[in-house]
């Protein structure tokens, strides 16, 4: 399993169920707290959901995770399809209550029981990861086929990965890109990162360095995320078609992956540094390649998530990599073959937008940024 296979499970297993547990009908903070009180004690499902919230999260009411998890209980008994699934992460995460993943697998399923798309991932992926129910990779995907039907867009993107690599589900990248592109159109920046690399990879679709580059492009756009950035200062640094080639953004943008992720996270990748010392190498700064490139097999060596076998090939990779710069010459990656079942997405319009949002706030600099490079044949996700 490479880094792409291994990341994608990792990203959107994170999605989290509490990115935004509180409805856009409680307005701002300026709520009357009394009221929602003798509302939920009156045994109004809806304010017991809205209370429950507040108080697990400290939203506009002192932070009360435990007294949360009891009103959004009642709500839930009460028949309450979100208050069953927000109880559910509670106990999924041990907040406000004893974490219990066979309790939350009962909530999400109650929820799952009344269609709620956000309920069915987060069942999707306690399957898909043996976690308080029997694993099951094929009922993992039912359950995100389902919330993906509902326009529910991480649910997109997990079925899109899911189809990609064939778990759970016969194999199909074309399909897999279908809906990879559903979910990138709504700016989910994780789905326009893989979509961009199944462009560079020519996996399920042609293989096409300008969508690619525009993907990437678009998903550092919307996210700002360390990870995004890496992959374009990959493409930037390594792309097969040299004319992609930009050796001073991929270094600003590749520096900046590494600052964001320090702050972030308070760590360095092996992944990271890796794109660093490639960039470094681009531009001709083969010193400082070689000291980055270095840093990388060290890292390597300390990953304790890394299996033995992606060690190893890694290793390989990377000490390859630091012969070519020590020889004083770049790495440019080889153009893959595109598969057989390679079909164009008709409806990816992202280089006549100029970028992938269908949403009214677009990028208006985005088609008179510089040109870069291509992705990472590793993908770090």
């Amino acid at each position: 399993m490479n880094r792409f296979t291994k990341l994608v499970f990792t990203v959107v297993t994170g999605l989290g169920v509490w990115t935004s547990p509180l409805p856009a009908q409680l307005g701002d903070l300026g709520f009357d707290l009394g009221g929602l009180v003798r509302a939920a004690e009156s045994g109004d499902a809806e304010s017991q959901f809205q209370l429950g919230v507040r108080l697990a999260l400290g939203e506009g009411a002192k932070k009360n995770p435990e007294e949360g998890a009891k009103w959004l209980e009642k709500a839930a008994n009460g028949g309450h399809a979100k208050a069953m699934h927000v109880l559910g992460s509670l106990y999924d995460e041990g907040a406000g209550v004893e974490q219990s993943p066979e309790l939350a697998a009962k909530w999400y399923q109650r929820a799952v029981e009344k269609d709620l798309p956000d309920a069915m991932m987060a069942l999707a992926m306690l399957l898909q990861n043996g976690r308080g129910v029997e694993k099951n990779a094929e009922k993992a995907t039912e359950l995100a086929k389902k919330a993906a039907d509902a326009d529910y867009t991480p649910a997109q993107t997990f079925y899109a990965s899911k189809l990609v690599q064939g778990d759970g589900v016969a194999k199909n990248p074309s399909k897999g890109a279908v809906w990879y592109l559903k979910a990138a159109k709504q700016d989910h920046p994780f789905a326009q990162r893989q979509l961009a690399y199944l462009y560079y990879t020519g996996n399920g679709v042609p293989l096409d360095y300008e969508r690619c580059q525009a993907w990437y492009r678009r998903a550092v756009t919307v996210s700002q995320d360390p990870w995004a950035k890496n992959d374009l200062a990959w493409f930037l640094s390594t792309c097969p078609d040299s004319k992609f080639h930009n050796a001073e953004e991929a270094i600003s943008t590749a520096k900046s992956a590494v600052m964001a992720l320090e702050v972030d996270a308070g760590q360095q990748r092996h992944e990271m540094i890796d794109t660093m010392a490639a960039a470094l190498a681009r531009n001709g700064q083969f010193p400082e390649a070689i000291v980055w490139q270095k840093r990388s097999l060290s890292l390597l060596l300390e990953d304790k998530d890394a299996t033995p076998e992606e060690v190893t090939k890694l290793k390989a990779e990377f000490n390859d990599r630091l012969k070519q710069y020590q020889s004083k010459k770049p790495y440019t990656e080889k153009p893959a073959s595109a598969t057989p079942d390679a079909e164009p997405l008709f409806n990816d319009t992202i280089l006549q937008d100029g970028n992938s949002s269908e949403s009214p706030e677009r990028d208006p600099l985005f088609q008179q940024r510089p040109k870069g490079k291509g992705k990472k044949n590793n993908n770090a996700a």
